[in-house]
């Protein structure tokens, strides 16, 4: 088995550790739904074949002098049934323990794991081979003990290599990035991103709302069908991605008062970088965008809704096509990479750098409303596919966070807040059902009182 004694935290992984708090704990949840109640005896066996894979998951975060670091750990993680609120505390810097756990409850697996540790692809790839390991040893003699999964190439080293290291040598990154088929490029995106990244980020529109008691998570998941919603996309000529994104963005405005238009609606969009640099890496190698969007002629000249869908989705797209290009993702690593590999950077004490990492965290906060992961289509081997219902994530948040996974044909949109209003959600789920999109709504917020 690979294995390592300590590994620094990747690039993207050192912010989360000073900025860990009870009210957001940077944990996210996957969850699979089987169609059969979870055996925890498989399970425990299932999550045992997986580590095999990827034994760097089986580490606990330590304190250095200069950065936070992983530690090779011993301790064996145990399966146990849901036993506290979701995404609850992972990292805590008093205590050495896992950064990862697995629960079930009923027909639910569970994966919860702290960001730091991975985003939400690389957890992703271990949650399927802990599923594909269970399918496996629960139905012996009904799934042929050959059956193919497409995670299991990549070696348990190249899984926890540092990618953002890899792809970084001497101020430069190496390679230039391939773009995806829905992808869109031109000399007038590009020229459009260098505008955005040299004008000064404005303070975004916040939700405000009561919260919920003891940093608890309201969770309302829609389950939609993948197929019409890219009919309905492909109508309006976007991706799904640019559909949804209007969707959320015209939800929010729907709260706004002619005041809170004076401020952007801004909408964080993490960027799985695996679809541009090739790596099987399972820690973190993600950017972000932020997609803005500006409803302030609707608080100067009071008009009732001159911003309509077609008006804010044109904005939509006009984003993604300026920030999702080659040259944009390289000078973000390149700007990323270097201020962490600068010797003045190097020799500063951790504790000098904790107060200066909260506090570009927190001018990050101010400056976005909301947060739209899209984890994308999740696969499992065809013989699989028949015992599995479906897929979910969501996070911890400190603010509204809309996450979407599909598999099948099932898309499973989660929005997770720590407030308890959910007018935004409600009106995310009634837009999608006006558009001729069956929704069927799932809710946690009884249980919390809300």
């Amino acid at each position: 088995m690979y294995a390592v004694k300590w590994s620094r935290l990747d690039n993207a992984a050192k912010i989360f550790p000073p900025n860990t708090s009870k009210t957001d704990t940077k944990v996210f949840r996957f969850s699979c739904e089987l169609h059969e109640a979870v055996d925890a005896e498989v399970l425990q066996y299932a999550l045992n074949a997986a580590l095999e894979q990827f034994p760097f998951y089986r580490v606990v975060i330590r304190r250095g002098f200069f950065w936070y670091y992983f530690e090779q750990s011993d301790i064996q993680p145990e399966v146990r049934e849901e036993y506290k609120p979701p995404c609850a505390p992972l990292y805590d810097v008093n205590r050495k323990n896992l950064l990862f756990e697995l629960t079930y409850f009923r027909k639910r697996i569970n994966l919860e794991l702290y960001h730091a540790l991975s985003d939400g692809v690389g957890a992703l790839q271990f949650l399927r081979t802990i599923v594909y390991y269970y399918l496996l040893r629960k139905h012996r003699g009904e799934i042929d003990e050959n059956t193919c999964f497409d995670d299991s190439t990549a070696s348990a080293e190249q899984r926890s290599r540092d990618a953002f290291d890899t792809y970084y040598t001497g101020g430069k990154v190496r390679g230039v990035p391939k773009l995806p088929s829905d992808a869109r490029s031109s000399a007038d995106a590009r020229s459009s991103a260098k505008a955005r990244s040299s004008a000064k980020a404005r303070v975004a529109y916040h939700i405000r709302s009561e919260r919920f008691p003891e940093s608890r998570l309201g969770v309302i998941e829609g389950h939609v069908s993948v197929a019409a919603v890219l009919q309905k996309a492909h109508e309006h000529n976007a991706t799904l991605s640019e559909f949804l994104a209007t969707v959320l963005i015209c939800s929010i405005r729907e709260g706004m008062t002619l005041r809170d238009k004076e401020r952007p609606v801004t909408v964080t969009i993490p960027v799985d970088l695996r679809k541009y640099f090739s790596t099987p890496s399972a820690r973190n190698f993600f950017s972000t965008i932020n997609v803005t969007y500006d409803f302030s002629s609707e608080a100067s000249e009071g008009f009732s809704n001159p911003n309509g869908f077609e008006a804010v989705l044109a904005g939509v797209k006009a984003s993604f096509k300026a920030l999702l290009t080659p040259e944009k993702l390289q000078e973000w690593l390149v700007q990323l990479l270097s201020l962490e590999h600068a010797f003045a950077i190097k020799v500063v004490p951790l504790a000098v750098k904790v107060p200066v990492l909260r506090n570009a965290a927190g001018k990050a906060e101010k400056e976005h409303t909301t947060t739209l992961s899209n984890i994308g289509k999740i696969t499992m081997p065809g013989a699989m596919v028949p015992y599995i219902r479906l897929f979910d994530i969501f996070s911890s948040t400190s603010r509204p966070h809309l996450c979407i996974c599909s598999f099948e044909d099932v898309l499973t949109i989660s929005f997770a807040s720590p407030q308890v209003s959910s007018d935004v959600q409600r009106s995310f789920f009634r837009t999608l059902s006006n558009c001729g999109i069956a929704v069927e709504v799932v809710s946690n917020t009884a249980d919390l009182g809300a």
